[in-house]
């Protein structure tokens, strides 16, 4: 089947987020939507192929973000528009309307979105490339609409978004997309689900290999920790002689998913994660989360604060500091560096956490990429000011003594309320 899509991109929203972590990566994004768009298209994140029915990329024609080299220093957004329009987007222009840089494009993306529900073609699936929360009561719609949901976004996302989207493509995912090649692209699509189940009734070995791929597939694409239950149930669905066979002979579903070794996985009682790219579950980390202050734990349930130990938090600042100092600002590189930097010490952080730390304080004004390197101290600051902002943005409230225990928790000390 292949699924009837839509896709709306906030292109400055996302540009700006992804030049922040990686301006290789945001580069490609914005020179060459032709081919990630494809890559989409054909083989990523979905069982079933899609095909866009309607491309739109919302820009500022007038947008710029500070880029050395350049005609006076500016790198302007709509230097990418012909690459838009060859790739068959639809560039809708959305001037600043308001102090502040503020333009109008969410407020076009939402009215398009539901016109598109309205549309005489039903279409199966919105995917959306914005990390604005200002999107939430759309999501809400699409969903009573019954509609497929996937967003795009390198940054923070909030809880309602990650609720509401079947599919969440990160900032890894994004760099994947963008650095596939040609023969990446263009492999074939993996069966329909029911395609393989038939395929699964006829030949136990074709079924065998099926559900590896399905799993393959499915870790590859999640964005955070999978339920094994719900895993399980999507699996005995996709392929019906799986769990009649006694999960291919090895007794259960989380000793058949095991034998596959997938790289950096772990498992829980009710979950399977990678470790590179994830953060643990609560569950996994309960002991650790019992000692920690309520307002700590209170972030950790509501924004995926990592659960790191106190004691680590400094070493994994001062660790993002000396990269920083010593090395040109990469994500991907920075997360690699500190976790093997910090192992070394025999402190293990999994390089999901050094991500999120890294985005935080780049969010939060510590750049990573600056000509002066901020210190470990400016880095953990930039990041609590973050995780406060984010709090306050999901609807958390933090009174003056939950912000000082926080930081307490993050090696900081704030100065008393005034």
């Amino acid at each position: 089947m292949v699924a009837k899509s839509a896709i709306l991109v906030d292109f400055d929203n996302v540009f700006i987020t992804l030049w922040d972590l990686d301006r290789d990566a945001a580069l490609r994004f914005a020179s060459e939507p032709a081919d990630w768009l494809q890559v989409l298209a054909n083989t990523h994140l979905s069982g079933d192929s899609r095909r866009w029915l309607v491309a739109r990329c919302y820009l500022n024609p007038a947008g710029y973000l500070r880029a050395v080299g350049e005609t006076n220093d500016r790198l302007y957004f709509s230097r990418f528009r012909p690459g838009l329009v060859r790739a068959g987007f639809e560039v809708i222009d959305c001037p600043v309307v308001a102090r502040g840089g503020k333009n109008a494009a969410d407020i076009r993306i939402v009215i398009d979105a539901l016109d598109l529900l309205g549309h005489g073609t039903r279409f199966d699936e919105f995917v959306l490339a914005s990390g604005d929360s200002d999107f939430t009561p759309l999501l809400q719609r699409l969903r009573a609409e019954d509609r497929r949901i996937t967003i795009i976004s390198p940054g923070y996302l909030s809880s309602a978004y990650t609720a509401l989207a079947d599919s969440i493509v990160g900032y890894d995912a994004i760099r994947a997309l963008v650095a596939a090649d040609t023969e990446e692209s263009t492999e074939e699509d993996p069966p329909a689900r029911s395609e393989v189940a038939a395929e699964g009734d006829k030949n136990a070995e074709a079924s065998e290999t099926a559900f590896a791929d399905f799993v393959r597939k499915r870790y590859e694409g999640a964005s955070a920790p999978l339920n094994l239950a719900a895993l399980a149930l999507e699996a005995a669905r996709a392929l019906p002689g799986a769990k009649r066979s006694r999960w291919y002979e090895h007794g259960s579903f989380l000793a058949a998913v095991a034998a596959l070794g997938l790289p950096h996985v772990r498992f829980s009682q009710h979950h399977l994660w990678d470790e590179d790219r994830h953060q643990p579950p609560a569950g996994a980390t309960a002991g650790e989360a019992a000692q920690q202050p309520k307002p700590v734990e209170l972030l950790s349930n509501a924004l995926d604060l990592p659960r790191v130990k106190q004691e680590h938090w400094p070493r994994l600042f001062d660790a993002l500091s000396t990269f920083a100092a010593s090395n040109e600002f990469n994500l991907t590189e920075a997360t690699r560096w500190c976790r093997d930097a910090l192992a070394r010490d025999g402190v293990s952080v999994p390089r999901a956490t050094i991500g999120y730390v890294a985005r935080g304080c780049q969010f939060g004004g510590a750049r990573l990429d600056a000509e002066v390197p901020p210190s470990a101290q400016e880095i953990a600051r930039a990041f609590l000011d973050a995780v406060i902002e984010r709090a306050g943005a999901v609807g958390v409230a933090l009174d003056t003594r939950a912000e000082q225990e926080i930081a307490s928790w993050l090696g900081l000390t704030l100065p008393p309320a005034g």
